[in-house]
């Protein structure tokens, strides 16, 4: 969670790094994944350390640029639920509740689906440097564990606590338990 300006700098920078950009600012007329992200990072900043009427306004303004920017580009991820180094690799259909939890370095394609079961706070729980291949559905109190990569097309229904595992099927389980998330980070 962004809690100051240093928090919202280093996200930023974590964010860029994850979406392997060197360049220092968004193009114009691309990098629409890399502005959504700036834009929820700002509004979660705005939205926990923004006071006075100055404050709420300008948390007003990212809230509108946030939601139309996820209008445009199909995703729809609420502030405080992402940690940094978020990797969204097509937009497209991605939505995520805000009950969810997910760890740093999540990489995450486009067809998934996050999302709470019956109880509106039974929600999943993702851990750090996770990957979600194209499609994937996962509702209720799920854990996922560190370094876990989740094939295409599945559907958890159940916690996988081990990490350095491939989950894959519907239901998921394990399909390859030597080998965890392809594209982790490694040197984090």
């Amino acid at each position: 969670m962004i809690k100051c300006k240093k928090d919202l700098i280093k996200y930023l920078n974590e964010d860029r790094i994850a979406l392997h950009i060197e360049r220092t600012r968004p193009r114009i007329f691309s990098d629409e994944i890399w502005r959504y992200e700036i834009i929820l990072r700002k509004h979660e900043y705005w939205f926990n350390c923004g006071s006075g009427i100055f404050g709420r306004l300008i948390k007003k303004w990212y809230a509108i640029r946030h939601h139309r920017m996820s209008v445009k580009l199909g995703l729809q991820i609420p502030i405080n639920v992402c940690d940094y180094g978020l990797r969204i690799n097509h937009y497209g259909l991605l939505v995520i509740s805000s009950e969810a939890k997910i760890g740093k370095y999540f990489n995450v394609h486009q067809g998934c689906n996050i999302g709470v079961n019956k109880c509106e706070t039974d929600a999943p729980v993702i851990g750090d440097k996770v990957f979600f291949g194209p499609g994937v559905k996962i509702f209720g109190r799920i854990n996922i564990a560190d370094n876990v990569a989740v094939s295409a097309g599945s559907v958890v229904t159940h916690s996988c606590n081990i990490s350095n595992v491939t989950l894959g099927g519907v239901p998921a389980k394990i399909i390859n338990p030597n080998r965890g998330n392809p594209f982790s980070i490694s040197n984090l």
